[in-house]
């Protein structure tokens, strides 16, 4: 595993993603808002849409030179993380892959539940929580842990 004093931190932002990895900075200029309309043809997020969202995020992350093989943990201070974990995650701040897959699989089959639960512009934190399952697989993260921003300011 990765040194747990150096977590990768990520921010999954509407216009850019941001990635801190072992001291290197990386950001991509395509953000959620570029995923959500690459993937949802006429703003339906059906099957096929979060099927072409995953290829969609796969570039993405395939784009960031980094280490496959070594397990790695992650944090992030993300609003829309947060708003991740109190709708598949209640009363947690973090989640392993186990837990994360399990939440992923109910979010299939039960999409229509949870679409109704976000609002429209809450599709994003469903576009945030299939990126983070593709982060976990591609990149071998083992946990995410959400960090509030007074937590984070003071390290």
């Amino acid at each position: 595993m990765t040194d747990p004093d150096f977590p990768i931190k990520f921010s999954l932002g509407l216009e850019q993603l941001s990635f801190d990895i072992e001291g290197r900075h990386f950001q991509i200029n395509k953000g959620l808002s570029f995923i959500q309309s690459n993937s949802m043809r006429h703003g339906v997020l059906d099957e096929l849409a979060i099927e072409l969202m995953i290829y969609v995020i796969e570039e993405i992350l395939e784009s960031v030179p980094i280490q496959y093989a070594q397990p790695k943990s992650a944090i992030s201070t993300d609003t829309l993380f947060e708003q991740v974990l109190s709708l598949f995650f209640p009363n947690q701040h973090s989640i392993g892959r186990i837990q994360l897959e399990s939440g992923f699989n109910a979010f299939l089959e039960c999409r229509e539940y949870y679409l109704a639960k976000v609002t429209k512009q809450g599709i994003f934190s469903l576009v945030y929580f299939v990126f983070l399952r593709e982060m976990m697989h591609h990149w071998n993260v083992t946990d995410i842990k959400f960090e509030s921003l007074e937590t984070a300011k003071s390290f």
